[in-house]
């Protein structure tokens, strides 16, 4: 019966160390998940901020193009105006010039148009890079909160009660302190 006992105890001790074991595994496991999840949030932070970035140089170039097909434009009808006869550089309020003056306005409400929707786009892009780099910042305090050394100790904590109450089922060999009682003594 003793060897049964025993045989518990060293069980209890050998299952304490394996739980001990893989809480500090687990424990380094979330803390590896939670930085990468960090430097892919990060990542994605870059990107949305080089996709504002890219978003503002494709508006400077819509921008100019549309004001080349707005001069195209406005030479076309200069042009087209000229050839059936009416003064396109008349200073006045000709309809050749408010004809003229129309086709700029439109144009430039068109550029305006255009500059606002793409700082609109940018502006989305760099709020995703804000939120990226919150959740980055809210998987590095994930990552800084997993302790594997604090893990396994508690682990073994709890293993504890298991462990003494194993040994405490070993009975004791006998004494080996003097006694008094000489009967004893003489019943060897």
């Amino acid at each position: 019966m003793a060897a049964l006992t025993t045989i518990t105890a060293v069980a209890a001790v050998g299952s304490a160390v394996v739980g001990a074991v893989g809480a500090y595994q687990q424990s380094q496991a979330a803390k590896a998940q939670a930085n990468y999840q960090r430097q892919v949030a990060e990542n994605n932070s870059t990107i949305a901020q080089q996709n504002a970035t890219r978003i503002r140089q494709q508006a400077e170039v819509a921008e100019e193009e549309q004001r080349e097909r707005v001069a195209a434009t406005k030479g076309a009808a200069r042009a087209r105006l000229a050839a059936n006869g009416l003064l396109v550089d008349d200073p006045g309020d000709t309809t050749a010039s408010l004809f003229l003056q129309d086709i700029a306005e439109i144009g430039e409400y068109d550029i305006l148009k255009m500059r606002d929707n793409y700082e609109q786009e940018a502006r989305v892009a760099e709020i995703q890079g804000v939120n990226y780099q919150a959740q980055a910042g809210l998987f590095g305090l994930q990552a800084s909160a997993q302790s594997p050394g604090f893990a396994a100790a508690g682990s073994l904590l709890s293993s504890a009660g298991k462990v003494t109450k194993a040994f405490g089922n070993i009975p004791s060999s006998p004494s080996t302190t003097p006694t008094s009682d000489l009967s004893t003594f003489m019943s060897y």
